[in-house]
């Protein structure tokens, strides 16, 4: 366009000088009196827009040789697409290899399909909410605040940890195909840079859904990457769906982030993260690590050495006896410590931050088991107090086991927590259980501690209903009720400090206490509690 403008000025000029060399000819033609002089003058006049008019046409072959090679290099340049939430048009990348693979990333399936420019404006104030609360939030059509009509959608949402408004959220409905089913969960990196959140596609054109996991910038809330996982499976290629996201610091003091894939009882493969590398992939859990690999609830222990992943599979669900395991692994050496006899279908697991022992939720036979972490064996077995109980959590203390009663494997719209005394190892009598927690309360899922001991609570994600339950853990009963801002149910959370320059720290999550000065506060009210028996 603008070499065409220069063709026209170019034009103009030419045309200008044409016609003033007419007229004086003109004028002089028509006048007797006209003196050589005259002419003289009249010529050097003309020989000086002449010149001028060879210069503009030098100028203006120099401008239109420089538009054409720029032209060029756009033509052959990939665009730069800097993302906005709910404007996603990413150009399809091939599953080809990117720069960003390694080679755990191509041995468990996990593809970078798209990466986008993440930088911009604060999205929210870090410094006037310096402790928040990340939650899922996807598609819930029985809220009255959600249009049925509406496509779906996913994403995530940020509360104030204390006054429990709602701050942000990120929301997507298609990126490079239409969004087909919601998240299952949201996970924060150690420093609080990156929320990691995922969903399915489903190509407009009849192909086959495939699972995405993006990459978010918490500070713009903009996608830095879209990852697409493959893998190879009993026969075929198969592409699972992101369920649980945990993260933790190794005992080298290296930050990490687990992304576990799969549904039901034959989840995986699982792959840790290095949030400080381009959010590489270090290490693939895959069937040559864990197998059967059961449902995607993969713990690391607060040591930082081993992930803890669940061995199931469908028959194994359906067997009469407790056949499921754990997996003990250990992430530098690969090598894993079987722990057999936790039920049918383990899914919660959570740790006692000293590290002596596990706890493990059976969600079909709606169990807790306790393992101690020295034997590698179960030393304990007790009621769940709910039935089809799935998240798990401990209070300050580690006196109260507290179980998430979503009804899994049963009618699935269980809206209570349990409770059992840790010290007994019995589902405790310290009120009239199970505690109904209200509101839209339906499927509840995972129950997430709040690292303000003052306040005493915890966060209870609703994968069926529109808000997060708070439960006062002094009193026993739900006391706030916090709706999703675009009407969507919930599924996990975290609680993450930050300071006014955007450090941050991961709290805690639906796996426990993460942070050092939440689990030295653990330990310290664990040592009190334990004095006064």
């Amino acid at each position: 366009m603008l070499h065409t403008r220069s063709m026209k000025r170019l034009v103009i000029q030419v045309t200008g000088v044409m016609l003033l060399a007419v007229a004086v000819v003109a004028v002089a033609c028509s006048s007797g009196d006209v003196s050589q002089e005259d002419f003289d003058a009249v010529q050097a006049d003309l020989d000086a827009r002449a010149a001028e008019l060879a210069a503009s046409q030098a100028d203006a072959q120099t401008k239109a040789a420089a538009l054409a090679a720029l032209q060029t290099q756009v033509d052959n340049t990939a665009p730069v697409t800097i993302v906005q939430t709910g404007q996603l048009l990413p150009p399809v990348a091939g599953m080809a290899p990117s720069g960003w693979d390694t080679d755990e990333s191509i041995r468990g399936g996990l593809h970078l399909l798209a990466e986008y420019d993440s930088s911009g404006p604060d999205a929210w104030s870090a410094a006037e909410h310096p402790l928040v609360y990340f939650s899922s939030e996807g598609t819930e059509s029985s809220s009255i605040t959600y249009d049925e009509n509406a496509p779906y959608f996913a994403g995530f949402h940020i509360v104030d940890a204390y006054s429990k408004n709602v701050i942000g959220s990120f929301k997507v409905e298609e990126t490079i195909d239409p969004v087909t089913s919601f998240p299952h969960g949201t996970g924060i990196s150690p420093d609080g840079k990156w929320a990691y959140v995922g969903w399915r596609q489903t190509p407009e054109d009849g192909g086959d859904p495939y699972g995405v996991l993006a990459v978010v910038n918490i500070r713009t809330l903009k996608i830095d990457k879209l990852l697409k996982q493959e893998s190879y499976f009993e026969g075929g290629m198969r592409s699972q769906s992101l369920h649980h996201i945990q993260s933790w610091t190794d005992d080298d003091g290296n930050d990490r982030v687990i992304v576990q894939w799969g549904f039901g009882a034959n989840g995986g493969p699982h792959h840790i993260l290095d949030p400080n590398n381009d959010n590489k992939v270090v290490k693939a859990i895959t069937y040559d690590d864990v197998k059967p690999m059961g449902h995607p609830f993969t713990t690391p222990d607060p040591t930082g050495q081993y992930v803890y992943v669940s061995i199931g599979s469908n028959w194994i669900r359906e067997a009469h006896a407790e056949v499921a395991g754990i997996a003990k692994l250990d992430v530098k050496t690969g090598e894993s410590e079987i722990i057999e006899g936790v039920g049918a279908h383990p899914i919660g697991i959570t740790h006692t931050q000293d590290g002596k022992f596990t706890y493990v939720v059976d969600g079909h036979g709606s169990f807790v088991f306790k393992i101690d972490n020295e034997l590698n064996e179960v030393v304990g077995k007790t009621s769940a107090g709910v039935g089809g109980p799935y998240g798990i959590a401990l209070n300050w203390d580690e006196t109260e086991i507290w179980t998430v009663g979503k009804g899994e494997g049963s009618h699935n719209v269980g809206s209570v927590l349990g409770m059992i005394d840790a010290t007994t190892f019995r589902p405790s009598r310290a009120f009239n259980q199970p505690l109904d927690l209200g509101g839209s309360a339906s499927s509840v899922d995972h129950a997430i501690l709040h690292p303000d001991p003052d306040v005493n609570e915890l966060w209870v994600s609703n994968m069926n209903g529109w808000e997060t339950i708070v439960v006062n853990l002094d009193t026993y009963e739900s006391t706030d009720w916090i709706a999703t801002p675009n009407g969507g149910n919930t599924h996990s959370g975290a609680f993450v400090s930050y300071n006014p320059d955007w450090t941050g720290q991961l709290e805690s999550d639906m796996g426990g206490p993460k942070s050092q000065e939440m689990q030295d506060a653990v330990a310290s009210r664990v040592a009190q509690a334990a004095a006064l028996r």
